[in-house]
């Protein structure tokens, strides 16, 4: 299975010869297809074109974290603007780590409230035992016993479930995402 799911890939992606990273090659048409088009901010600040990061993090997604991977963009040769080139790609690397640092401020938000969960799950259990062991015996200490117990357990769940699938998700993002910054960059003429 596994060297079926690698041949799917392989023959998926270009394969640098030089490297043996494999390729995610867009092709432009103007350097402007690059970046949002309401965004007025300098070059070098500039956001990516939302549909155009989707792919690239699609494309990305499909090629295993173990391997390396380069962004190819193919211009029209009559087109081709080095410095525009060399700015542009200062600019995609820009996007790519406020997109890490996005997802590392989710991140932390999981974990602060993963640890506030767990704090007030501890609260009420030790509560619930607590009450248990008074020797009162009313229909109010019966219904705050339960409630606690089911309260801690709850709080209990949500943190395996933050933890094992929310988290989970933005992590692997943050690797493929991550891939980027230490990935190469760069243009090639377009055959036209």
């Amino acid at each position: 299975m596994k060297k079926l799911k690698k041949h799917i890939y392989q023959s998926l992606y270009n394969q640098n010869p030089d490297t043996h990273a494999y390729l995610i090659e867009i092709s432009l048409d103007d350097y402007s297809e690059l970046f949002n088009g309401w965004d007025a901010s300098p070059l070098r600040k500039k956001d990516l074109e939302p549909e155009l990061l989707e792919y690239i993090e699609q494309m990305s997604s499909e090629i295993p974290l173990h391997e390396s991977i380069e962004l190819c963009f193919y211009m029209p040769s009559s087109l081709r603007d080095f410095d525009k080139e060399f700015r542009s790609i200062s600019s995609i690397m820009n996007n790519f780590k406020v997109v890490v640092g996005f997802i590392d401020k989710k991140l932390k938000r999981f974990y602060r409230q993963m640890m506030i969960y767990i704090f007030l799950a501890i609260a009420f259990l030790t509560s619930a035992y607590l009450l248990r062991s008074l020797p009162l015996e009313t229909l109010f200490n019966d219904i705050m016993i339960e409630g606690f117990f089911i309260g801690g357990w709850f709080l209990l769940w949500e943190v395996f479930s933050i933890f094992t699938f929310e988290s989970h998700e933005e992590r692997v993002r943050r690797k493929n995402m991550s891939r980027f910054l230490v990935s190469d960059i760069y243009f090639k003429d377009k055959k036209e």
